[in-house]
């Protein structure tokens, strides 16, 4: 959004300011979800070096001592260990893939709050394939969404147009029905 488009739209500049705060904080509220991503790339990036490294040490040392079975044993033990922790991190990555999955998900189901409603799912039933699809959400949201008692957990969303009770020739200038929809109207 641009001021120039809201000017465009006849909107003053106080009018302006108001509606660029209000965007302000919307965007700022979505970049507060997501301002550990870039950390937690950095520590993947990291990691993965690691690993690599290790894998290329480990190789490097057993060419080294083809004869002495205890270091072979111990090479195996590291390798074992170098593995596990490839797992893990691959494991830690598919569940971030899969949480970011389910956020971006819910918000197409008009969640208000998405820590209100994973609560409510099984997410040992919901899964990502291996296209980035989720299986096993959308039954549970239908399910969710079917009980009157969670109504408050979704944005039902509201009809903002201005549609004045005299219809068009009412003599409410643009400017003056935007200011009421977003309670703007100072003269109350």
């Amino acid at each position: 959004m641009k001021r120039s488009d809201l000017k465009d739209l006849g909107l003053d500049d106080s009018s302006i300011n108001a509606v660029m705060k209000l965007h302000g904080q919307s965007i700022n509220e979505i970049k507060g979800q997501y301002s550990d991503y870039d950390e937690l790339k950095a520590q993947n990036s990291s990691l993965n070096e690691q690993i690599t490294k290790n894998d290329k040490d480990l190789k490097a040392l057993q060419g080294k001592v083809k004869d002495n079975d205890q270091l072979h044993d111990e090479i195996k033990s590291l390798r074992k260990d170098n593995d596990n922790l490839k797992q893990s991190k691959n494991d830690e990555i598919s569940k971030m893939k899969l949480n970011h999955a389910i956020d971006s998900k819910l918000s197409d189901y008009k969640v208000r709050n998405n820590k209100t409603i994973k609560p409510l799912l099984d997410m040992d039933s919901i899964e990502l394939d291996k296209d980035g699809n989720l299986t096993g959400l959308d039954n549970q949201m239908e399910t969710i969404q079917k009980d009157e008692n969670n109504a408050f957990l979704f944005d039902k969303g509201t009809d903002t147009r201005y549609n004045p009770q005299g219809g068009e020739g009412s003599g409410a200038t643009k400017m003056e029905a935007f200011k009421e929809a977003f309670g703007l109207n100072n003269d109350k």
